[in-house]
């Protein structure tokens, strides 16, 4: 029995409250610690995970290739775990500061949200899971209720997990019966995600000077229309919907985004050069082989409206869809220990942004999303809601009591 369970009401509100202040801090803390990728290393924000854990009685680590951008492994009793509670330490940009209403690194708690770039995607997530282990430790659960946090770096550049996931795979320090990766929502187990393909398109073309005769005429080329014509019938691209046996991806469709543009070297030049990412998204029955497919024809067709228009693509980011099945005991676990803390059963649902579950899945480490409630991730005036940290390091900590036993 849990000493949780001995508590008196009074005693036990008493202590939940203070978990919720602690974890609010705590929250606020990460937040006010710039990580944004491609900006700021990921370190300092380990080391404040790190050093947060130990003054709590919990043990820590940093590992890592990079010096400057580790994981940090925390745990309660035992270094090997039933449970893995998985979150990114990175962020997306802030976007343009001024449209804050609160300063995005200043963690401001307003009206029960804490404020915040990454408060909700994934810096709330870090904190309950910290909870989650505080209240393992508290509970003596040792080896019946084992859990372990893993924060990552580099998760915002495509999800690939060199620095993070992959390492700690190699290095055998990624085991588990299942694991959580904290994303936001007590509303709804995502059980799986969509794929994500990103291809890079450069087109060349012949410059000439736009007040000539010989552009005038046509002999020139303008890469950067070629380009766009391209994008925009990429973008028009109809793709096969989920098949019947994909229930969980029936809200989400294939779908192609041109996203950055760069072209032109002068207002009177024509264009001779151009280039664009691309970012698509993946269901289950339709390939990256399937897409690159469709693209290939659709440049091979302008290429010939367009004498002279050269045209190549490379894919910089590949990952395929996954999926687990509601079988898994993690699911299970988790299912029941978010019914008895939130009084709810999540919905189980697939998720259209990718993420690094697909690798956790490879490695035998079956993965769900599920964490603190908030709104607004990779927007202005992102924020977590303060009381969901306590309510789901509970949901985590249950759950790996559960996971444990099965």
């Amino acid at each position: 029995m849990s000493r949780r369970r001995h508590l008196s009401v009074v005693e036990s509100s008493r202590v939940e409250e203070e978990l919720s202040e602690t974890l609010i801090s705590f929250c606020q803390r990460l937040i006010q610690t710039p990580s944004v990728n491609g900006e700021h290393p990921e370190r300092p924000v380990a080391e404040l995970v790190a050093s947060f854990a130990v003054d709590h009685g919990l043990q820590a680590e940093l590992v890592g290739e990079e010096s400057a951008r580790p994981n940090v492994r925390v745990w309660s009793t035992h270094e090997t775990s039933s449970l893995l509670l998985v979150a990114h330490l990175d962020t997306v940009p802030v976007g343009t500061e001024a449209n804050w209403t609160y300063g995005p690194f200043q963690g401001r708690l307003v009206d029960g949200k804490i404020f915040g770039r990454g408060a909700v995607d994934n810096k709330g997530g870090v904190a309950a899971a910290i909870g989650a282990l505080l209240l393992l430790r508290d509970e003596n659960a040792g080896g019946d209720g084992s859990a372990m946090f893993i924060g990552v770096p580099d998760e915002e550049s495509g999800a690939l997990g060199e620095l993070g996931v992959k390492y700690l795979h190699r290095e055998g320090k990624l085991v588990g019966r299942g694991a959580i990766y904290t994303y936001p929502g007590t509303d709804k187990i995502v059980l799986g995600h969509r794929g994500l393909v990103r291809m890079r398109l450069v087109t060349s073309g012949r410059s000439l000077h736009t007040g000539s005769r010989e552009w005038q005429e046509g002999e020139g080329c303008n890469a950067l229309t070629g380009l766009a014509e391209i994008l925009l019938r990429v973008e028009g691209l109809s793709f096969r919907g989920p098949g019947p046996h994909e229930e969980l991806f029936r809200d989400w469709r294939t779908l192609a985004t041109p996203t950055i543009f760069h072209a032109g070297s002068g207002p009177s030049i024509g264009p001779d050069h151009a280039e664009a990412l691309i970012d698509i998204r993946l269901t289950p029955d339709v390939g990256a082989n399937d897409v690159r497919k469709l693209v290939q024809e659709v440049i091979d067709d302008v290429a010939r409206q367009r004498p002279g228009l050269e045209v190549s693509f490379e894919t910089i980011v590949d990952l395929p869809s996954t999926l687990i099945t509601p079988e898994e005991p993690v699911v299970a676990a988790l299912r029941t220990a978010a019914a008895a803390e939130t009084g709810h059963d999540p919905a189980l649902v697939a998720a259209g942004p990718a993420n690094e579950s697909y690798l956790l899945n490879g490695y035998g480490v079956p993965t769900v999303a599920f964490g603190p409630d908030g709104s607004d991730g990779h927007r202005v005036d992102e924020y977590v809601l303060a009381d969901s940290l306590a309510a789901v390091a509970g949901v985590y900590a249950r759950t790996a009591r559960l996971l444990a036993a099965a």
